[in-house]
């Protein structure tokens, strides 16, 4: 019997594998032909490419804004920014010398530069000479070559040829008429900074320059007619020191400036507030952003706003600061009877409690001239002794360390140390704190000094004991802003001059502010600090940053505001603070105080004289001699003091070196006071 079979149904074949092969194999062909391609492009000619991307880039030109505006605290402008229509230029990467001097011979023809205000060196002449003659400078060059030895051109450099042909060319040769100067002139301010930067040709251009040159741009490749901003001074040499100075970028300065973005033609703050607060005022620049094709612009540029500097207001009463000037100079005319090497008068006045300085005064008299310079920056820049005005902190770290008590009296009469003498100005008797105050004595000074050297229990002039009280007197005295930084906001002040006493002699005249030195700026911070209870309080002359223009709108926009800052507490009780505040009000309200006149103002204050033994000085700050060759001696007088009393709106620091005559050191407080508080009889002194 036959077997059923059973049927299998044929497989279909599937042609899927195959197709999905053959799709793999035209895409493996197709990155093949990409990477051979891309190989092509970096091997073959990948050279070649990168010279064409290199010849496209993008590039800026900068534009300035106008810098922030510098204002008193009641809204004066002190430093304005103006504008003047100016010339300038800005080269391309690819400009050569031959067509900028082509541009410097148009615009010889339409501009007028003053002989004061062209800038030339001779090499300028030199490089005019090779590029008007260069058949006659290829074959002096060679001539020169030609005197030398094979081996000679051999090491010659490109460079050393040049100098070669620069040597070679005469005096004679660079001689020219002003007309050619002028061209002269102007290529070398063309050539003065980087390609795309401007470079000015002419500040101030005339109506008709401006014209012509606009209707000549054409032909003028690079130059334009733009804004330069300029500062001016309202109030002329009254504070402008302290202003400082707005100048294109110091040469050992450029490398830090343009590592923040800065030109090498820009200009910057240079000194004082200027430099300060450089980067409040600069506001931001303008940039036309354009593509360039070998060193061309290619297209439209995109425009790239600026935004101006903001302005700032200070501290400072420029009228108040006016009158202190003029205070100083009466003063100076007065006092130079009988003080012969009296010509420099100094004042500083603060707000004790915010630290706001309301006038840095300097005044210096040219005994060539008979007229007034402004010193003014001396008040942070020179040290002076400062006689007695210090008393008032030998008093207090004498309470502090135990050596003298509150009330406690000495007498007052002279003391001998070896072969050494000391006293006061006159023999006081028997006071206390006080009265030493009030009176300025010296002998009670004398012995917190020989006290705190342990002189009388061991008897020692020099040693260990007097080392040790000079460290503990000099942290006192530092904690008053007396040796160090004040913390003014400029960038840099003086901290005065230090000496180390290697005897109790020096200790004592230590003591008394006669071996040491500090600026007016550090006298108005030690004042402050006992005017307000004992606190370092920064002194400042920024009160506030604002918006550019909206103080002249009458719609001021505070953008901060300088928070007064107290330093450190001086370390020192306050009863002890107090009770020497105390002495300094009976110095003006004793009969016998130093500083009587004050009590003319009607106001209540504090105020303490200090004489200095110094050594006169000159305009070079060195040492005046004699025939003989030896320093010449002379006084400081000097004075601190505060008002109202209770509740100080000013302290001040005065400083008078070479003044031997009594009672002017005190009569310019006196009219310090009368001129901030607006009283009667300001300007009656010393007629």
């Amino acid at each position: 019997m036959a077997k059923n079979r059973v049927k299998v149904p044929k497989k279909r074949r599937n042609h899927l594998p195959l197709r999905l092969n053959l799709l793999f194999f035209i895409v493996f062909i197709l990155f093949a032909t990409l990477i051979f391609r891309l190989g092509v492009v970096q091997i073959v000619n990948g050279e070649l490419i990168a010279r064409e991307v290199q010849k496209t880039e993008s590039s800026k030109i900068k534009y300035e804004v106008p810098r922030g505006k510098i204002y008193d605290r009641n809204g004066q402008v002190l430093a304005d920014t103006i504008s003047n229509y100016s010339v300038m230029y800005r080269r391309s990467q690819v400009t050569k010398t031959d067509e900028r001097l082509d541009v410097a011979k148009k615009l010889a023809e339409i501009v007028d530069i003053p002989k004061e205000d062209r800038k030339m060196t001779e090499r300028d002449r030199k490089d005019y000479w090779i590029a008007t003659n260069p058949e006659l400078a290829q074959e002096r060059t060679q001539a020169l070559l030609e005197e030398l030895s094979e081996e000679e051109r051999a090491a010659l450099s490109n460079q050393d040829v040049d100098r070669l042909l620069l040597d070679s060319i005469t005096e004679e040769e660079i001689t020219f008429d002003d007309a050619t100067e002028e061209i002269i002139a102007i290529k070398h301010n063309m050539e003065s900074g980087y390609a795309l930067d401007p470079q000015v040709i002419k500040i101030g251009a005339s109506p008709k320059e401006m014209a012509v040159i606009e209707e000549n741009l054409e032909q003028l490749p690079g130059v334009s007619v733009e804004p330069y901003y300029q500062r001016d001074y309202p109030y002329d040499e009254t504070f402008k020191s302290f202003l400082g100075s707005y100048r294109q970028i110091p040469a050992e300065q450029r490398a830090s400036y343009q590592a923040k973005g800065y030109g090498l033609n820009d200009r910057v703050g240079t000194s004082y507030l200027e430099q300060q607060y450089e980067d409040v005022l600069r506001g931001t620049p303008a940039y036309d952003v354009f593509t360039t094709y070998k060193g061309e612009p290619v297209g439209e540029p995109t425009r790239v706003s600026g935004n101006p500097g903001k302005d700032i207001v200070l501290s400072t009463d420029i009228e108040f600061q006016k009158e202190v000037d003029e205070i100083l100079k009466k003063a100076i005319r007065a006092g130079r009877s009988g003080s012969p090497h009296f010509d420099r008068a100094f004042a500083v006045v603060m707000n004790p409690q915010t630290g706001e300085l309301l006038a840095l005064s300097g005044q210096e008299l040219d005994l060539e001239t008979n007229e007034f310079k402004d010193v003014s920056t001396g008040t942070v820049l020179r040290a002076s002794q400062i006689g007695s005005t210090i008393k008032g902190a030998t008093v207090a770290y004498g309470f502090e360390e135990g050596v003298v008590k509150p009330g406690e009296y000495i007498y007052d009469a002279p003391i001998r140390i070896g072969s050494s003498v000391k006293a006061s100005y006159r023999n006081m008797g028997n006071i206390n704190d006080l009265d030493a105050l009030a009176m300025s004595s010296n002998i009670y000074m004398f012995q917190i000094a020989l006290r705190l050297a342990d002189y009388y229990s061991t008897g020692q002039i020099v040693g260990e004991n007097v080392t040790q009280a000079f460290e503990t007197m000099e942290h006192y005295y530092k904690q008053f802003g007396l040796g160090i930084e004040t913390g003014i906001d400029l960038p840099f002040e003086s901290t005065g001059f230090r000496s180390i006493p290697d005897r109790v002699t020096l200790l004592m005249d230590m003591s008394i502010g006669q071996y040491i030195s500090y600026t007016p700026i550090q006298l108005a911070q030690y004042t402050s600090a006992l005017a307000n209870g004992g606190y370092r309080v920064q002194p400042h002359l920024l009160k506030e940053i604002i918006e550019p223009g909206s103080l002249d709108e009458n719609n001021k926009q505070v953008v901060s505001t300088f928070q007064p800052n107290a330093l450190n507490k001086v370390d020192i009780q306050d009863e002890y603070i107090e009770r020497v505040r105390e002495g300094y009000r009976q110095g003006v309200e004793s009969s016998s105080g130093s500083s009587r006149i004050l009590q003319e103002t009607g106001m209540t204050a504090a105020g303490k004289t200090g004489t200095a033994q110094a050594i006169a000085e000159g305009a070079d700050g060195q040492a005046k001699r004699n025939a003989n060759g030896e320093p010449i001696k002379t006084l400081n007088s000097n004075h601190v003091g505060w008002a109202p009393f209770d509740d100080p709106e000013i302290a001040w620091a005065i400083i008078m070196p070479g003044l031997e005559a009594e009672g002017i050191n005190t009569r310019v407080a006196h009219d310090i006071m009368k001129a901030y508080f607006n009283l009667e009889d300001v300007n009656a002194m010393l007629q």
